[in-house]
């Protein structure tokens, strides 16, 4: 055990020594906002520019021109072939072509342009149309439009989760927390996403660094002293504790700057549901952000910050071993691309099954793609936000715990005998040899 230490002292100690790391652990927290409030304000600004376009119209359903979406519908009496050659010379950007139409069955309706346009674009054509058809349909039927508008009712449904713990110290009958959906939806992808991104990036240092020691030899001398599994596992520590130091010091970072934001914003952070209005009139991205805090004020922060922290490290180790054991297995990065394209998949395929399990978190699949050890970590952080049971969590935690130790073995095996091997051509077979190996 004291060499496993000193191994991952001397991993650790490396890495975190780094100027790289030290910047990349203070800017990242501010790039994110930073780039956020970027892109609201170039947003905010932003002045598109005026844009023709030609309305050739064989049903006089848009008497005059007209502007919309800062573009410009000129009523144009030319054919397409007529104006083919200012489109492609930008002299106007398009032309919409609305040819005799029956207003109850209205089709081949065209947009002509020289590049493909953008989608708000159409959306507006369409609903320019759409709403003048509509006009029709209301003269010809010999409907009224002030009966018309009564019929329309818009629904906003507020969503709630029954909380049986705050029933039973509660005199309420049922106690209830307010919910959010598309924050669930939204938080759930993005701790997904999060640990998608640091077992990546951490595996690839775990890989990285072992083919740097045995490419440079400078493994041979260590094993002298040392036995490769404790290598291994000195390694795996080691960059495992790197990146929970950086996570951890995201966290106070991340934490700080929300208790700064929301001070700004006039927004008490141990109370986010009580909105403090101040004296003078607030602006409306002032509000849009109270309104983010108050989403955020029904999560259990603490508690998915510990979940998010065991499910990555679970991952991290999982499929660091993995590449511990490519990275001992192979003589370059080239031929490590084979080995890490397999165990890779799983992870790819969590982001790919995320959607699944973002619109049906309670569905089967979802359940057991967040049971799956190769999949949890990701999976059952986007099942997270919508609440799960304790007794899923405990069971898809314990696999996960079961499947570290195994790999850990696993990798283990086929390390002691890579990490001294070099020049020969690997394969699966080669590397099963390896595993079943006794006595090395």
């Amino acid at each position: 055990m004291d060499k496993i230490w000193i191994i991952l002292e001397r991993e650790y100690l490396q890495r975190v020594k780094k100027k790289s790391f030290i910047l990349s652990t203070i800017l990242t927290p501010l790039i994110f906002p930073l780039f956020i409030a970027i892109t609201v304000f170039v947003l905010s600004t932003e002045e598109s520019e005026e844009r023709i376009i030609l309305l050739l119209d064989q049903n006089n359903f848009i008497e005059d021109s007209l502007e919309f979406q800062n573009n410009v519908l000129i009523k144009s009496y030319k054919e397409i072939s007529d104006i083919q050659y200012q489109i492609e010379n930008g002299q106007i950007y398009g032309a919409l072509e609305i040819p005799k139409l029956n207003i109850y069955d209205p089709k081949d309706l065209k947009f002509y342009s020289k590049n493909v346009p953008g989608g708000d674009l159409i959306s507006g054509l369409e609903s320019l149309v759409e709403s003048r058809i509509r006009d029709l349909k209301i003269q010809d039927l010999n409907l009224n439009e002030e009966s018309l508008k009564k019929l329309k009712t818009r629904i906003f449904m507020e969503t709630y989760t029954i909380d049986l713990d705050l029933t039973e110290d509660s005199d309420e009958e049922v106690a209830v927390k307010q919910s959010n959906s598309d924050l669930a939806f939204g938080l759930g992808y993005f701790n997904g996403f999060l640990i998608y991104m640091f077992v990546f990036i951490y595996g690839s240092f775990i890989l990285q660094s072992v083919l740097d020691e045995k490419t440079s030899k400078v493994v041979e001398v260590i094993v002298s002293s040392i036995k490769p599994i404790q290598l291994m596992m000195g390694k795996v520590l080691g960059v495992g504790a790197v990146a929970f130091t950086q996570i951890f010091i995201w966290i106070i970072l991340v934490t700080s700057i929300s208790t700064l934001t929301s001070m700004y914003f006039g927004i008490n952070s141990y109370e986010t549901t009580q909105i403090i209005q101040s004296e003078e009139e607030i602006s409306n991205s002032k509000e849009i952000v109270k309104g983010i805090y108050e989403m955020f004020g029904t999560i259990d922060i603490k508690k998915t910050i510990l979940i998010f922290l065991i499910y990555f490290l679970g991952g991290f180790f999982l499929y660091g071993s993995f590449f511990a054991a490519i990275g001992s297995a192979v003589d370059n990065l080239q031929d490590a691309s084979q080995f890490t394209l397999p165990i890779s998949l799983p992870i790819i395929a969590s982001l790919m099954f995320m959607g699944i399990v973002l619109n049906n978190p309670e569905g089967n699949a979802s359940i057991f793609l967040s049971m799956f050890p190769l999949t949890s970590p990701i999976l059952m952080m986007a099942r997270l936000s919508f609440g799960v049971p304790d007794w899923h969590l405990f069971i898809s935690i314990l696999i996960l715990i079961i499947s570290v130790v195994f790999a850990l073995w696993f990798a283990g095996r086929i390390y002691r005998v890579g990490i001294l091997t070099s020049g020969s051509k690997i394969s699966y077979k080669l590397l099963w040899k390896w595993f079943i190996m006794k006595n090395y």
